[in-house]
């Protein structure tokens, strides 16, 4: 795996370290993620709710607000029409929270994923209105619903659109009123809210509406309390912890520290995340979210919004053991999809020679794509799409690496297609099955002219070098403020040179444990899936790796995160020898 070293800025990096008090190294990480002046540097290490937009700001949210209000005074039956994700599931349920005291019929609906797909559906539509809906809100879907947003007003019915995702060449949708920060004319500063950012916001304005009417005598309602499915929902649908999400996520990680919510307590339970206590954003991503996605993924997704809204503790610890079950089988189903997928990949002579990957199969689940290509990226280096062939049609979801944006891509072949969406890294499409191979070549002539060569060669980009002592001394303090990490924030990932290793041993699932030593500094690392690496005692090596904070046992420790491991090409320093 090659090392890129992210070129150093003496002049920036100087300029911004002096400001600040700062290592060079550490001003060089945060001028990587963008941050060059120190107000930028300290708003971003101390993120505050008072730092946020306002919500008027944001196009369409007067007319949004206004049909609320109308629907308020007219006593009308609203629903809620999600997403079968993590980020839809939390926005679904941060809706239901807060308005249910307001309108206390309310309802919601998810689609099933593979009955209905994704997005607004005439069937869920029919049925909200045979129930008396006359005000439906989208949550993180609806912007590329034309057909069905006009069938609803057909019906009767006014729709709300939130959503977050890119906006097809179709336009914006003609319905009530839309809140998307990426259409055009709008004002919001953010561009990359998820969806449950999106809906939050919603419900900052009307809160600010109602307020002024007087609508709360005892007190507004304090919307910090529900950063909690804020935090959730943008953490797993993996956009950039910058900016305004930061600020969600970073508030939102210390309420569900301590979240009055039996469900999220049942959740974090099963996750094998302590009752109390600081979680982490890598927690999130890697235990509850999957969790919250698993039924999503093979059954119905309601249960999720069901577990995060319950007031039952009991209803709440059997829904999160359901999805903790539900979680097992869908890892046990991905890891035989990538076993087929790897025979398939060994049968195929100019694999090689291919820049990108177009599969299907009938055997396939749907809701198992995304996570086996996000696998598939991760190892081959390219752009990655997977279909579910059922019957005449295919529906697949794509993933795909730096400088290749997935929807544009779409965009361009949508000749081949009967519907797609989604984002730069990662997106939907259906397609008939009988036009699946001349995507697939399309896809591949597409990326072969748009992607430099060097972006199909694995490699790690590291931010910078650092002894063991100064890593201690210049980094770790920082780490705390750096995070949460995420998109567009990732943990640092440093590189250190003839590090002696003190003791090797394998671990779980093919991982590898070390302690390791420089300079007179002794740290523990964790290599994931190296556990078959080479290394005896006393062999001096070179790491890339990312720093983090333990929190298991006793007291905070620092340890790392391995990525690679080379030999030291040097041999070892002769102070040590």
């Amino acid at each position: 795996m090659e090392w890129n070293i992210t070129p150093f800025d003496p002049l920036r990096t100087g300029s911004l370290a002096k400001a600040l008090n700062l290592s060079p190294l550490l001003a060089q990480i945060l001028i990587n993620r963008g941050l060059d002046s120190p107000d930028q540097v300290q708003d971003f290490f101390s993120p505050a709710l008072l730092n946020l937009p306002a919500p008027d700001l944001m196009k369409d949210m007067d007319k949004a607000v206004n049909r609320l209000l109308k629907a308020i005074q007219q006593r009308e039956r609203l629903a809620v029409f999600g997403d079968y994700d993590a980020d839809g599931i939390t926005a679904t349920a941060l809706l239901i929270l807060f308005l249910k005291p307001i309108f206390p019929d309310i309802l919601f609906y998810i689609p099933h994923r593979v009955r209905e797909g994704y997005g607004l559906s005439i069937p869920g539509i029919n049925l909200l209105k045979e129930q008396g809906v006359s005000l439906i809100i989208t949550v993180d879907c609806g912007i590329s619903n034309h057909q069905e947003l006009e069938w609803a007003k057909n019906q009767g019915l006014d729709v709300i659109v939130t959503d977050h995702h890119q906006i097809s060449k179709k336009g914006i949708p003609s319905t009530v009123a839309v809140l998307n920060p990426k259409q055009d004319g709008c004002a919001f500063p953010f561009k990359d809210l998820a969806g449950v950012g999106v809906a939050f916001y919603l419900l900052i304005g009307l809160r600010q509406a109602l307020d002024l009417q007087g609508f709360f005598p005892e007190g507004k309602p304090n919307l910090r309390a529900y950063l909690d499915l804020v935090a959730i929902g943008t953490v797993a649908d993996v956009v950039p912890l910058l900016g305004v999400n930061r600020i969600l996520v970073r508030e939102g990680l210390e309420v569900i520290a301590r979240s009055p919510h039996v469900g999220l307590a049942a959740l974090k339970e099963v996750s094998g995340i302590q009752p109390s206590g600081p979680v982490s954003s890598i927690e999130v991503a890697f235990r509850l979210a999957p969790r919250l996605n698993a039924l999503g993924r093979i059954q119905e997704a309601g249960g999720g919004v069901h577990l995060l809204t319950t007031d039952s503790l009991q209803e709440a610890k059997d829904l999160a053991q359901v999805m903790n079950q539900e979680n097992s089988r869908r890892q046990a189903m991905e890891q035989l999809m990538l076993k087929e997928i790897d025979r398939l990949l060994q049968s195929q002579k100019d694999i090689d020679q291919r820049k990108s990957l177009v599969l299907g199969s009938e055997t396939w689940h749907r809701g198992i794509l995304g996570l086996a290509a996000s696998r598939l990226v991760e190892r081959l280096s390219r752009p990655v799409f997977l279909f579910s062939i059922e019957g005449e049609t295919a529906h697949g979801s794509g993933r795909s690496i730096e400088g290749f944006h997935l929807f544009k891509a779409l965009e361009a072949l949508e000749g081949h297609l009967l519907g797609f969406g989604g984002h730069a890294a990662a997106a939907g499409a259906h397609l008939m099955a009988k036009d699946l191979s001349a995507f697939e070549q399309a896809f591949e002539n597409l990326v072969q002219d748009s992607v430099s060569q060097m972006a199909f060669i694995p490699a790690l980009t590291i931010e910078g070098e650092v002894d063991f002592p100064g890593l201690v001394k210049e980094i770790t303090p920082y780490l705390p403020q750096m995070a949460p990490f995420g998109s567009q924030n990732p943990e640092p990932l440093l590189v250190t040179r003839q590090v002696r290793v003190n003791s090797r041993r394998q671990v779980g699932n093919g991982h590898l444990r070390l302690r390791i030593e420089q300079q007179g500094t002794i740290l523990d690392g964790i290599g994931f899936g190296l556990g078959d690496t080479a290394l005896g005692l006393g062999d001096w090596i070179d790491l890339a790796y990312t720093p983090f904070i333990s929190e298991y046992g006793s007291t905070p420790r620092l340890e790392l995160r391995i990525k690679d491991i080379r030999p030291t090409q040097s041999g070892p320093p002769t102070n040590l020898a």
